[in-house]
């Protein structure tokens, strides 16, 4: 039996909960469009996976350009070491190794080896990704796996092994690369979306878990852009081209980099995909298909040119 006074104590729990969520939602909606002070990440050591090409290249030349010190990866140890000689040729420090993402036993080993030669790694950005770009029926097994393997299963590996000296640092920043796709399905990618709100989930619980622990500094970001034109998803239409049209490469990079160096917990590319996103998750079901029919989901991956294999990402 409850008594009267633990009731009471709920209730003005509750009321304060409600009075915390009345400013704080809000005021979040109105400082996401508001400048802020950038940080300084002179020195830091950042981890890159997939950055031989696409943002993954550029993202991390600006970096470097900050101060970063940047660890560039990639399944192809040729394009890794070219984007760490660009950097190094513009006066910027960076190494390059080769790394399949999907391989826990060498991303451990690469991270020891990263220790012992480079330092701690104190911003991680789990970049690398691949897309079928098939129908489910179409897509073939180990295509679907692999994808879930790449764009998801790998955070879980370069987590373990770079988030430990984070915590013991107290210190650090882990950006998570997801998609729009992340957050809404769409037709001839359900393997691509079911990885993305993977990407997500973890970007959400990991956020949760580091929020429990005392005087917490360990930053998060999830990146969730619209369609690039990096060549991942060439062919790819946009039903509404005024609306969302696809993004060209440098800007998505300068939001991407803002962001992070903002500290944003989610950035979105553009930034009008949060009151869409919004609208979406408050719309009633009955909506999918007028809005389906007006962005015209179900034709933007007809002329989709993705190779047999999966198309490399970023």
């Amino acid at each position: 039996m409850v008594s009267a006074g633990e009731l009471f104590q709920k209730a003005c729990n509750l009321i304060y909960l409600l009075f915390q969520m009345a400013i704080i939602w809000p005021w979040s909606m109105i400082k996401y469009f508001l400048p802020k002070n950038k940080k300084d990440i002179s020195g830091e050591i950042l981890f890159m996976s997939g950055a031989g090409s696409g943002i993954g290249r550029l993202m991390s030349i600006k970096f470097a350009e900050l101060g970063a010190i940047v660890i560039c990866t990639d399944l192809n140890a040729e394009t890794a070491e070219q984007t760490a000689n660009t950097i190094k040729s513009n006066g910027g420090k960076a190494y390059s190794y080769q790394l399949d993402v999907t391989d826990r036993l060498k991303v451990y080993a690469l991270a020891e080896q990263i220790k012992r030669e480079v330092g701690d790694v104190t911003m991680l950005i789990n970049n690398a990704g691949i897309v079928t770009g098939k129908k489910i029926l179409d897509a073939p097994d180990q295509l679907m796996v692999k994808t879930m393997e790449v764009n998801t299963i790998s955070h879980f590996w370069t987590l373990k092994a770079f988030l430990p000296s984070m915590l013991e640092k107290n210190h650090g920043h882990i950006v998570t690369v997801s998609s729009i796709a992340g957050h809404s399905g769409a037709p001839a990618m359900v393997d691509y979306c079911a990885s993305k709100f993977g990407a997500v989930g973890i970007h959400e619980s990991l956020t949760v878990e580091l929020i429990g622990i005392p005087d917490n500094k360990i930053q998060t970001s999830c990146v969730c852009p619209f369609f690039i034109k990096t060549g991942m998803f060439d062919g790819v239409s946009s039903g509404s081209p005024i609306l969302l049209p696809l993004l060209e490469v440098d800007f998505t990079v300068e939001s991407i980099v803002c962001g992070v160096l903002n500290d944003e917990e989610t950035i979105y590319v553009p930034r009008m995909l949060l009151p869409l996103m919004i609208l979406k998750n408050l719309a009633p079901s009955a909506l999918m298909k007028p809005l389906s029919d007006y962005l015209k989901l179900h034709t933007q991956m007809n002329d989709f040119k993705g190779r047999k294999e999966g198309k490399k990402a970023k």
